[in-house]
């Protein structure tokens, strides 16, 4: 079996300093919109509270992540990262749909807002600490899912506190306060959007499905270009978390060939590894077909012994 242990480092000095600022901007928005009546700033407010708690879960899915194989967890603690990555995104969905009710609310009891240049400077504030944890994580955001989950969360919540600013400065100007809640709204629909690719990226992982990106009868066709395999089946191919991707088959060659198997795993693991990424492979070979030959093997309630 070919292990690529290629993982990529989060630093957690990074992380740190962006849960530090998304504390105070949270702090500072939940207060100018109770105080001012401005349900947009107060939906910031709760989307930069899921921040923190989608950053700390990022660091703590980092540091899982990082613990070594055991005998009862042979590949290490890989899927903690995707558990919490998924944890993070649906609580965006609860809190956009708290968002939504509450702009439902509004929309037939609008509120007069209050102390304006207050929860503007709170609303700059917010987009300050915004765009300073987006360049923090610039660089994070291609290692894990879990990072690419907390990116997600700042850029989205960037493009809310700019509209709160630009909406808090209309309804100034005009005095129509429908527009918080036209605002608010959105602002929960963004969330969800932003959630939708995290859920779907992790539950795939949970199910274990081809990996997005793996073109199955790609692989499939690729080893069998290898003049020694007759046949390559029960091919499975998953995710250990969301950068490992794992593969096991069974091999089939002639009599002859057999001496020759270690060599062609590591050539076939080889191919995997350059080709598709493919770091953990499992290759069994075999000089006869099993009683299940099938490229996909099927269970139908049984166990198949190969």
């Amino acid at each position: 079996m070919a292990h690529s242990h290629d993982h990529q480092q989060v630093s957690g000095k990074k992380l740190f300093w962006t849960i530090v600022f998304n504390l105070i901007i949270t702090i500072a928005e939940f207060i100018g919109g109770i105080l001012s009546g401005y349900l947009a700033l107060i939906a910031d407010a709760v989307h930069n509270l899921s921040d923190v708690a989608a950053l700390i879960l990022a660091w703590l899915g980092a540091k899982g992540s990082e613990l070594p194989p055991t005998k009862k967890s042979t590949y290490g603690y890989l899927r903690i990262e995707v558990m919490t990555a998924f944890i993070s995104a649906v609580s965006l969905v609860v809190i956009s749909i708290y968002i939504m009710m509450e702009a439902y609310d509004r929309f037939y009891n609008p509120q007069e807002l209050k102390y304006p240049v207050m929860f503007l400077t709170v609303s700059v504030i917010g987009l300050i600490g915004n765009i300073v944890s987006i360049v923090l994580l610039q660089s994070e955001k291609g290692k894990s899912l879990n990072m690419k989950t907390a990116f997600l969360h700042m850029a989205y919540d960037a493009l809310s506190s700019v509209a709160v600013i630009i909406g808090g400065i209309v309804i100034i100007m005009t005095n129509i306060y429908l527009i918080d809640v036209f605002l608010s709204f959105i602002i929960a629909l963004m969330i969800l959007w932003s959630s939708y690719s995290v859920l779907k990226e992790a539950t795939l992982v949970f199910l274990e499905a081809v990996p997005p990106g793996i073109d199955f009868d790609k692989v499939h066709s690729e080893m069998m270009t290898f003049d020694k395999i007759i046949d390559v089946h029960d091919l499975h191919i998953w995710s250990l978390s969301s950068k490992e991707i794992a593969l096991s088959c069974h091999v089939c060659v002639d009599d002859s060939e057999l001496t020759n198997s270690p060599a062609l795993t590591r050539a076939l693991n080889a191919m995997l590894k350059d080709k598709f990424k493919i770091g953990h492979g499992t290759i069994q070979v075999e000089t006869h077909r099993c009683d299940n030959s099938d490229l996909l093997c099927t269970h139908n309630g049984k166990h198949h012994s190969h």
